[in-house]
């Protein structure tokens, strides 16, 4: 399968079947590869050319949202894979992020 870049993808609203299931994306100098495990329960496999991947999934902590690695020790990483994914995937389709 062919790895996408989501540029433009938010000017559409896919259905989860129409969605990459791969894609790119750039954090910081590192090029990371993510994987949709399951969109509707916030799981995803993250894998940076050279590492262990590691899976990402968001959790209600304190009442707030937030991004935390599985297993633990990559939280910064999944907060910012994370917040792409909410920012590109979900912002049109959930309203309530809190």
């Amino acid at each position: 399968m062919a790895f996408v870049t989501f540029n433009g993808m938010d000017k559409q609203s896919p259905s989860e079947e129409e969605r990459p299931r791969k894609f790119q994306l750039a954090i910081g100098d590192k090029i990371v590869l993510v994987e949709i495990i399951s969109l509707t329960n916030y799981i995803y496999s993250v894998e940076i050319p050279g590492q262990e991947p590691i899976f990402i999934t968001r959790i209600r902590e304190n009442n707030k949202l937030c991004w935390i690695s599985i297993p633990q020790g990559n939280n910064e990483l999944a907060t910012a894979v994370g917040n792409y994914i909410d920012e590109k995937l979900y912002s049109k389709h959930h309203t309530d992020h809190s």
